[in-house]
């Protein structure tokens, strides 16, 4: 499983996708989700090539990625979900937010998602979120199925179900209103931290556009449950409509949930050097949300 790796996009290059055969190129460009159409096309275009013609068609470099640090995972996972033979890289690209995932494949098929973390916490979480939501009925968005769970050599992860292994786009038109009122009541029962407001309500906790993703269909996957907790009222809604609005732009109508805007106003202080840009107009949007 050392085979080579173009790092990608260009001037990012946090994924690594594989390019030693077309099927295994393919499913590691699948993991990029572009907000803008000049990206995504150029995305298809790379990802339908590559099914074609073969993973040539991927410009860069070509590297090995150093899976050392990452071995007693990939082993611990492996016992879980049974052999894979290859991967694709996703390293996050904000400072603030470390870590890593891997699309794990089987002769270039997507056998599982897997997240690894050194805080054990941010696992668990999306784990147990994940256990709670499984076989439910869902009717806005469907979510991945949890398929392991453990820890090695200091590192915690999780194996989920892939996603079709296609280039996806953000989901940008959902009722924002009606998926985080889902949300909400689907999360019921995930345990309240002590000194949480009682009348602080359940949420994904990063509820964005390029978090529902669309594949094939009209229902959107959302994915990354790990900052899955408890908010202000319509904090879920506020933020959707916020980061649709920076990414995106478009009219804003101010909200009646002031704490929520509030609330992601100091979330997004603390994290504004990771992009200092977007954080901008996340800031600007969430003054006009918040009336």
């Amino acid at each position: 499983m050392s085979g080579r790796f173009v790092r990608y996009p260009p001037g990012r290059g946090n994924v690594w996708i594989p390019v030693d055969d077309a099927r295994s190129c393919a499913a590691g460009l699948s993991l990029l989700t572009f907000s803008k159409p000049m990206p995504l096309t150029a995305q298809r275009i790379l990802h339908a090539g590559a099914r074609l013609a073969g993973p040539w068609i991927l410009p860069g470099r070509r590297e090995r990625w150093d899976a050392e640090p990452w071995l007693p995972v990939l082993k611990s996972a492996e016992e879980a979900i049974g052999p894979f033979d290859g991967y694709a890289v996703y390293h996050r690209p904000q400072s603030s937010r470390e870590g890593a995932a891997l699309l794990l494949l089987r002769s270039g098929r997507p056998v599982g998602f897997l997240k690894a973390r050194a805080r054990a916490g941010e696992v668990e979480r999306e784990a147990e979120v994940l256990q709670m939501l499984a076989g439910g009925r869902r009717p806005g968005f469907r979510v991945p199925e949890l398929m392991g769970t453990g820890s090695a050599d200091g590192m915690a992860w999780l194996v989920m179900s892939p996603m079709e292994p296609i280039p996806c786009r953000p989901a940008r038109n959902v009722p924002a209103a009606e998926v985080a009122a889902q949300i909400t009541s689907l999360l019921a029962g995930l345990p309240r931290p002590e000194g949480v407001a009682a009348h602080w309500e359940p949420m994904h906790g990063d509820l964005t556009p390029w978090n529902l993703r669309m594949t094939r269909g009209p229902v959107p996957w959302l994915i990354d449950w790990e900052d899955a907790g408890h908010g202000p009222p319509g904090a879920d809604e506020v933020y959707y409509l916020a980061t649709r609005a920076a990414v995106f732009g478009g009219a804003v109508t101010p909200t009646d949930h002031l704490e929520a805007a509030d609330y992601w106003r100091a979330v997004v202080i603390a994290r504004q050097a990771d992009d200092k840009g977007l954080a901008d107009r996340l800031l600007a949007a969430l003054d006009r949300l918040g009336g």
